[in-house]
């Protein structure tokens, strides 16, 4: 191989080099670039659920304590609660339910515990027999501890907040506020919306609804969400993480928050298709390559011009002087290969 020729190939070889480290480089950037974009989206998507969360029970704790810090409202409760001769004996269940009926507030579901926590009476529908709500864990540990306790039901496909206070006369309690909001399908699609993503909420708390979530999830999101529930429930994390759960042709991407459900274990999955956490290329990093690609064709025009213009002359010079002085003046090359050219050829006429 001629001298030229190995220049040539040298210097094409140092450019596509030059050039496939820059487009690495840039593909590694953007790719992690992408990544970061797409896991803070997730994570701020978990935050806009888990603030719905707080809202939600913080909601129900005010609208508790209007009555459970309302002396007045304890001691008629107390007095309700004593059996009455002129009822043969029971509570004045009747007086107790329309008090409750006047201080509900929206579609709010009150119901008054005894001291036992069995169920008096209630304003709406709980969904539970007054034996399943005495044995609840929710309802027993508030008992148990004398304090405010919160939590989640989820029974039957039905998701509820659940918030109980004890009316307290003194140290004494005199029974229990239960307060229950539902969580509907229009609620959690909402609440999806404003996620920019789709949403579930994943427990151990009821075997029969080990998974809930708005109506017209992808039934794929569903499958993946529910075979992994046992992996995403060992998050412990307070904010979360991130998560990615596959099967044989789905990639699904999600961020996981667990929450204190007051009893069992319950995480939000936060699911978003758009979120690309695998390798992704945008418009901007396109341009950045097309630039790279630019500037090596360009470098590679400028290696060839000289190899043409300089390198190969140089040989052909070369392979001219060792053949004898008629041949140097037919070397072609650029100016400065011209005088080059014409100097050898007149060094070689002095010393012939």
């Amino acid at each position: 191989m001629k001298p030229s020729t190995a220049a040539l190939f040298k210097g094409s070889i140092l450019i596509v080099a030059c050039m496939v480290l820059a487009a690495a480089g840039v593909g590694w950037t953007a790719d992690h670039a992408a990544r970061a974009r797409a896991r803070f989206g997730l994570k701020a998507s978990s935050e806009v659920v888990r603030d719905f969360s707080e809202q939600s029970w913080e909601l129900l704790d005010l609208r508790g304590q209007l009555l459970a810090n309302d002396q007045a409202f304890v001691d008629y409760v107390s007095q309700s609660l004593v059996p009455d001769a002129k009822l043969g004996g029971s509570v004045d269940k009747l007086s107790i339910s329309r008090l409750l009926t006047d201080r509900r507030q929206g579609d709010d579901i009150l119901a008054l515990l005894d001291p036992e926590g069995m169920e008096v009476t209630s304003v709406g529908v709980i969904g539970k027999t007054a034996d399943a709500v005495q044995h609840d864990p929710l309802v027993v540990a508030a008992i148990s501890q004398g304090k405010v306790i919160r939590g989640i039901w989820l029974d039957n496909g039905r998701m509820s907040w659940v918030v109980i206070h004890p009316l307290m006369r003194g140290r004494t309690p005199q029974g229990y506020l239960l307060t229950v909001s539902q969580v509907t399908d229009t609620s959690l699609t909402k609440l999806a919306r404003l996620a920019r993503g789709d949403v579930a909420l994943v427990s151990d708390i009821a075997p029969r609804t080990p998974l809930f979530y708005a109506n017209g999830l992808d039934a794929r999101y569903v499958n993946l969400v529910g075979k992994a529930r046992g992996r995403l429930l060992d998050i412990k994390t307070t904010n979360g993480r991130p998560v990615i759960l596959r099967d044989e042709s789905l990639v699904l991407h999600a961020w996981v928050t667990p929450i204190n459900a007051g009893q069992g274990q319950a995480a939000w999955v936060v699911m978003d298709p758009r979120a690309k956490l695998g390798r992704t290329v945008d418009a901007e990093t396109y341009r950045i390559l097309y630039g790279i690609a630019a500037f090596g064709l360009f470098g590679l025009l400028c290696v060839v011009f000289q190899w043409h213009r300089t390198w190969r002359p140089l040989d052909q010079l070369t392979d001219a002087f060792d053949r004898g002085r008629g041949d140097i003046g037919r070397v072609r090359g650029g100016p400065l290969m011209r005088d080059v050219r014409d100097r050898l050829d007149l060094a070689s006429r002095n010393r012939r």
